[in-house]
């Protein structure tokens, strides 16, 4: 009979009594599994994020536990075969047609319960990277930008990609195979110490060096994991940065060996650390192999002692060696899972902190509502950026854009003219003194009414690669009409050269807007900030990196928008005087502090004035003289 139950026990009471454990079992697991997520471990946090999949994984425990409980089915019917072959002489061939269509029964129940086992982990674990991938995004896309100023593009892409990529292996596939191998595991021990009490003690025996064995893998695993994660992430950096900047790279004489220098010293650190990783890996399966050995041998040894002292029989023997082997292949399976379980856990740490960064730059909770009229306000402001804490960039800086009005920024390279147009988008928050939007502190704005109402055009303007349609309209509501696109289009002198294009406004302008010349480029970023009707416009030298003829229609293009004005307060950052001299309001910034400010006309009056100097410069230079002209 069933090792344990007297001979005659009833089939249905056997069936019974199993459904009964293995439901026991799984409700056991699932709450075993829900504690640990309470934690605030990288194993609770990944655990946790598996609960939430609980309508699916619950019935994915129940099928695993039932395929186990089938599987450890095997070792039963080979003793029971041995058992039939000892007694030949007195067995029929019914009694051997039905172990036959008990094992063809078993198999069938085995192919239905794994399949859906299969399906069902795989498909939870694919819900939740999904859902993981997004919530890294999410928190990136949430995050100030100082943050993105310390942390480099390289190693959060690799959190988002790689990192998430491994946890994926993990959730989809590792950890369906863990579970089963530890679910046969302690069924297997539990049908071991009911066959032979002795003999398990003895098998166990390896145990303890066991477990110290896999404390200390695991430990190592983690480390070494982690600085792997991050070998790898620098070497992405490298190749980012030189395929991103691959006109550079190829056009200087020593850019590619350097480069290529730089990514061969990351990839070999990488390499360095993942042949620890090998080698820790190599060596834990060494050492199960051989334990599988010594356990497998005292089973042996024993077992014949045993079953010559006649406390047990010969098929309960060749059971039990059966299920030893079973239990050895499900600890040599675990093994094999745990150098990769620890690695992904260590390199989801950061994954994890990542999600749970709370940004240093708070929302604020205003939203106006109203109408915006455009009145900005800078009074006092100090600034400088967290990673240069020591280099004040902007100190005492007031003046005041007033709506309807075109207020320039000029002074000298360095003298805080850009950093004032990041601290009125609220890329950063001043240090000392206040911006304000219609009186109100951008602080206690709320980051979509400001978002709402402010739209830059910058130096270098950062298209995507996506169709010129979808670039332009990027910064407005999906209903916008396309007629209104058009119309910015026009606006912005971008209509004619899209209209030469096969594809027209479908062109895809690829990574960058590489498909486009520069003056392209800027002409559609002054599209996209036109389309999105902002209160405040800012624009931030949006003609100095364009060449002569370029610049001439990308002018022409920015004076119809500050001849156009509509109620729209404009800031400029311009060092071309045709720019400047149009603007209601100069103000000369010098150090990061406020030299001057005035009208054109006013400020050309002060004989030793900054904005004088700088006008003179300009006028001297003949080829600027010329561009003005």
């Amino acid at each position: 009979g069933v090792p344990g139950l007297p001979a005659n026990a009833d089939v249905a009471a056997v069936c019974a009594l199993a459904v009964c454990a293995i439901l026991g079992i799984s409700a056991f697991f699932m709450l075993l599994v829900w504690r640990l997520s309470r934690r605030r471990t990288p194993m609770g946090r990944i655990l946790n994020l598996a609960t939430a999949e609980s309508r699916i994984l619950v019935p994915a425990t129940v099928c695993l536990f039932t395929s186990s409980a089938l599987q450890l089915l095997i070792p039963y019917f080979g003793g029971q075969f041995v058992k039939l072959l000892q007694n030949s002489p007195g067995s029929t061939t019914e009694e051997v047609d039905r172990l036959m269509l008990q094992i063809i029964v078993s198999a069938i129940l085995l192919f239905g319960f794994v399949s859906v086992r299969s399906y069902l982990f795989e498909f939870a674990g694919e819900r939740v990277i999904n859902k993981l991938r997004k919530r890294i995004f999410a928190s990136l896309l949430r995050q100030e930008i100082a943050y993105f100023d310390a942390e480099t593009s390289g190693q959060l892409i690799s959190r988002l990609t790689n990192d998430a990529g491994k946890l994926q292996t993990i959730a989809a596939s590792d950890a369906s195979m863990a579970l089963r191998s530890l679910s046969n595991l302690v069924m297997a021990l539990i049908i071991l110490f009911v066959t032979s009490w002795k003999l398990t003690l003895a098998m166990l025996g390896v145990v303890p060096f066991t477990s110290l064995l896999a404390s200390f893998v695991s430990r190592v695993s983690r480390q070494v994991g982690q600085t792997y994660q991050d070998k790898l992430s620098e070497a992405g950096l490298v190749a980012g940065e030189t395929l991103g900047n691959m006109r550079t790279v190829r056009v200087f004489l020593h850019g590619e060996r350097r480069m290529t220098q730089r990514f061969n010293d990351a990839s070999d650190s990488t390499f360095r650390c993942g042949r620890k990783k090998a080698l820790i890996t190599g060596l834990w399966g060494g050492m199960l192999g051989l334990l599988y050995y010594v356990a497998f041998s005292i089973v042996l040894w024993f077992g014949a002692r045993l079953a010559r002292a006649g406390e047990l029989d010969v098929s309960s023997v060749v059971s039990f060696i059966l299920y030893t082997t079973t239990l050895s292949a499900s600890i040599w399976m675990i093994g094999s899972v745990a150098p990769r379980f620890f690695t992904v856990v260590g390199a989801t740490a950061k994954v994890f902190e990542m999600v749970e960064r709370v940004p240093a730059l708070v929302e604020g909770p205003l939203d106006p509502g109203e109408q915006c009229r455009g009145l900005v306000e800078f009074e006092a402001v100090t600034f400088a950026y967290a990673t240069r804490s020591d280099m004040v960039v902007l100190r005492e800086v007031t003046f005041v854009a007033r709506p309807n009005q075109v207020v320039a920024l000029v002074g000298p390279s360095g003298s805080g003219k850009s950093t004032c147009m990041m601290l009125l988008q609220r890329l950063y928050d001043c240090t000392g003194g206040s911006v304000r939007l219609d009186g109100y502190n951008l602080q206690e704005l709320a980051s979509a009414y400001l978002r709402r109402n402010l739209a830059v055009v910058s130096q270098e303007p950062v298209l995507f690669n996506l169709t010129i349609r979808e670039n332009i309209k990027f910064g407005s509501p999906d209903e916008v009409s396309e007629d209104s696109m058009i119309e910015a289009a026009k606006l912005a002198n971008c209509n004619d050269f899209v209209r030469q294009f096969p594809e027209g406004y479908d062109t895809v302008v690829g990574e960058r807007g590489l498909q486009l010349s520069g003056g392209q480029k800027q002409r559609v970023a002054i599209a996209r900030a036109m389309l999105a009707g902002p209160t405040v416009l800012l624009l931030d030298e949006a003609t100095s990196a364009l060449d002569s003829e370029s610049e001439a229609v990308v002018q022409e293009a920015l004076n119809k928008l500050m001849e156009q004005r509509n109620g729209r307060t404009q800031l400029v950052v311009a060092h071309r005087l045709s720019t400047v001299r149009k603007a209601d309001l100069i103000v000369v910034l010098r150090d990061g502090c406020v030299a001057e400010s005035g009208t054109h006309e006013a400020l050309l009056r002060e004989s030793t004035g900054v904005y004088r100097e700088l006008v003179q410069r300009q006028l001297a230079d003949p080829v600027q003289e010329a561009s003005q002209d």
